[in-house]
């Protein structure tokens, strides 16, 4: 994978972009990313880790909260 430092130099335009045109442009890299999740490579380590916490939370479903319980005590709070 080449570093980011190979990347501006392929890019050079990146580098004159305001800080605000930066971050709209890594937002629209990470959106172009989420559409094709397969073609985003995942390393070892973050496999290993992601089954290491599947297999808490399903050993340990108690210490979690779900994502509905979690919006109704937002909402609820803020009515």
């Amino acid at each position: 994978m080449p570093s980011s430092v190979m990347i501006l130099e392929q890019f050079p335009e990146v580098r004159a972009l305001s800080s605000s045109e930066k971050l709209l442009f890594v937002s629209e890299l990470w959106n172009d990313l989420e559409e094709h999740p397969s073609e985003v490579p995942v390393s070892r380590e973050i496999l290993a880790e992601l089954d290491r916490r599947m297999d808490h939370f399903k050993k340990h479903p108690e210490e979690f909260t779900t994502w509905e319980a979690v919006k109704q005590r937002i909402l609820g709070s803020a009515a």
